[in-house]
């Protein structure tokens, strides 16, 4: 059964498998999480799953991420922390599956990690493993699903799980049980976008919550279905008819895990405006155009991206986050794509909503030719026309932070210290970019963050 043998994989990752770019990959995947969550919490949801969380009793186990690295029980701090990596979308995003694989991961390796004092070896081949599985089962069920299922929900509890998992020292036979357990909690709709309601970050922190405690199970000697993925009843095929069964284990042999083909983001919104808004942002740099003076604006992309955020008059202030219409809008008018430009005032700005209304999406044939070959390719073409009936044009295929045009480590500390600049010092943001950045020495994964308060 694939199942099997996906787990069996998982179960034979060690550190010493890792290849040093994977290593890179991974730590770099965790400053940038952390990073993203430590803005998140402070910021209205957050404050409410902090609210919601403090309520529960509990022995520090391991790190809340919030100003003060508070301590948390291990399976409340991941699902926690998991929900405030999710707030800003500034977390990170795996192409062709279509999956924000470290905020259903990275949490519930570190927190089981803390909890059992487990090395940075060991978490970081357990936060390879939780991509690598969250990473196939969102290529085997998409494109076809993502119209209903928040894919990162969906694996979600599959990553969490495996991670978990593979810390606890579960036995082959238990992984394979712990696996068989997310699947059936599987679950995340999207039609919380009609509302603009907050239940992305659910998904996120359920996901930690059901693969934490799908993993716990097992140890216990709970047991699950062993073909939740391929089976008659199986998750491949509720999701959607067009499933890819074959995607869950085409390549394993070749060693090159899903990290590798991870990306990184630098704007505060939905990854399919990504290439439009660099677009936007080189029009910006090498033309200048004033925005007054911007007429029409054309993005030529693909199906999905169209199907995805072409969105002209979102209802709610969250939709704009999926509006590609007001990202290339404010790339222009205020010169950043950070969380701070999808407030309601600024969303109601009369020029942001005079750029949007000219700005028309459409499908190119060649771009969707391109994406259909390649599911990590999501390109866009911007053409900006100017009253003076001058016409901008500018193709992107990979956007800045994409695997194929990727950070680099100066890159992700400023990304790091940018959006933590008001919520830590600089001796404790140099602190933990020197703990992440040599994850792989720490005998006690407890060692990367201050003790409990």
């Amino acid at each position: 059964m694939l199942t099997q043998q996906l787990s069996a994989f998982l179960y034979d990752i060690t550190y010493s498998s890792l290849s040093s770019e994977t290593v890179e990959a991974a730590k770099m995947a965790a400053e940038d999480l952390i990073g993203v969550a430590l803005a998140g919490a402070v910021r209205p949801q957050g404050v409410i799953w902090n609210s919601y969380f403090s309520s529960k009793p509990g022995r520090p186990e391991a790190t809340v991420w919030r100003p003060g690295f508070t301590g948390g029980l291990c399976e409340y701090a991941a699902a926690l922390n998991a929900a405030c990596s999710h707030v800003l979308d500034m977390d990170d995003v795996h192409n062709s599956s279509i999956t924000h694989l470290g905020a259903v991961t990275i949490p519930a390796a570190l927190a089981v990690g803390q909890k059992y004092h487990r090395s940075g070896e060991e978490v970081l081949a357990a936060i390879v493993a939780g991509y690598e599985i969250g990473a196939r089962i969102g290529e085997a069920i998409n494109p076809a699903s993502y119209h209903y299922w928040h894919t990162t929900s969906v694996v979600g509890s599959f990553s969490s799980a495996v991670a978990a998992g593979k810390l606890m020292g579960l036995s082959r036979e238990q992984l394979l049980h712990a696996i068989g357990s997310a699947g059936t909690q599987s679950a995340g709709l999207w039609q919380f976008l009609a509302d603009g309601a907050m239940s992305k970050t659910l998904h996120t922190a359920n996901a930690a919550l059901c693969g934490i405690r799908s993993a716990e199970l097992s140890s216990l000697g709970f047991t699950a279905a062993r073909d939740i993925l391929t089976g008659e009843r199986g998750l491949l095929g509720a999701m959607t008819p067009e499933n890819h069964p074959e995607l869950l284990v085409k390549g394993l042999e070749t060693g090159a895990f899903k990290i590798l083909s991870n990306s990184l983001k630098p704007y505060a919104c939905c990854r399919h405006t990504h290439s439009a808004d660099y677009c936007a942002e080189l029009i910006r740099n090498k033309y200048r155009p004033d925005p007054k003076h911007i007429v029409r604006i054309t993005d030529y992309t693909y199906q999905l991206a169209r199907d995805t955020v072409d969105s002209p008059a979102p209802a709610t202030p969250y939709g704009f986050k999926f509006s590609v219409q007001y990202c290339i809008a404010a790339s222009f008018l205020y010169g950043t794509l950070q969380d701070e430009v999808f407030t309601a005032e600024k969303t109601a700005d009369p020029e942001a909503r005079r750029l949007m209304a000219c700005t028309h999406v459409v499908v190119d044939q060649r771009l969707e030719d391109l994406y259909q070959r390649d599911a990590n390719r999501w390109p866009h073409r911007l053409e900006v026309e100017l009253d003076s009936g001058a016409v901008l044009t500018q193709e992107v295929i990979y956007p800045f932070g994409d695997f194929n045009n990727p950070f680099d480590w100066e890159a992700e500390h400023i990304k790091f210290r940018g959006l933590t600049h008001s919520l830590l010092s600089a001796e404790a943001q140099d602190a933990l970019i020197s703990g992440l950045t040599r994850m792989e020495t720490l005998e006690d994964i407890n060692a990367l963050f201050p003790p409990f308060r």
